[in-house]
């Protein structure tokens, strides 16, 4: 109102007024994208579907989202290095972690980067404090109990060397 002077009973022709109702509208993506990383942390393809699938235009929406990173509310590589934690914290292996972060279109380079692994969240050394908590009467001798743990730990995301590295590891403890 009081930046376009609006009063009550002002003409407005209709280039004046497409111009309140974008203003309006680009307000009101503004105020949601607030509300919406206020409360979660967002990536930049994962805000801008949340907006499209409240029918805000692709065109503002991106406007905002540009803002967002120019004033580092919305960061990819903080979002990526905190689902990677808790990823890992749940135990998922870093096949299914890097399919989570291409689902939010995070870039390879930035993949990369936050997956660097340490010594204690080696996938090797993951798996084996998952089966200390989990499969703590694993023994290795029953191929079938084997072949259950192992298909156990591929569909969690990790890989053959990994598991039997730590099969391996595991069995010499």
């Amino acid at each position: 109102i009081v930046s376009f002077g609006l009063k009550k009973g002002l003409f407005l022709d209709d280039d004046s007024f497409n111009k309140v109702l974008k203003h309006n509208n680009s307000n009101r993506i503004t105020s949601y994208a607030f509300y919406l990383i206020s409360n979660k942390m967002y990536s930049k393809k994962s805000l801008s579907d949340k907006l499209l699938s409240r029918g805000f235009d692709k065109p503002d929406i991106e406007k905002v989202i540009t803002r967002f990173v120019e004033l580092n509310y919305i960061n990819d590589e903080v979002f990526a290095r905190n689902l990677v934690e808790y990823l890992q914290s749940r135990g998922k292996g870093p096949f299914y972690i890097k399919n989570e972060l291409k689902q939010h279109d995070i870039d390879n380079e930035t993949i990369s980067k936050v997956m660097e692994s340490d010594e204690e969240n080696e996938p090797y050394m993951q798996i084996i404090n998952i089966m200390k908590k989990k499969f703590s009467k694993f023994d290795g001798k029953d191929k079938n109990e084997v072949r259950k743990v192992a298909m156990f730990f591929q569909r969690r995301g990790f890989a053959s060397e990994d598991i039997a590295k730590a099969f391996r590891n595991f069995e010499d403890d």
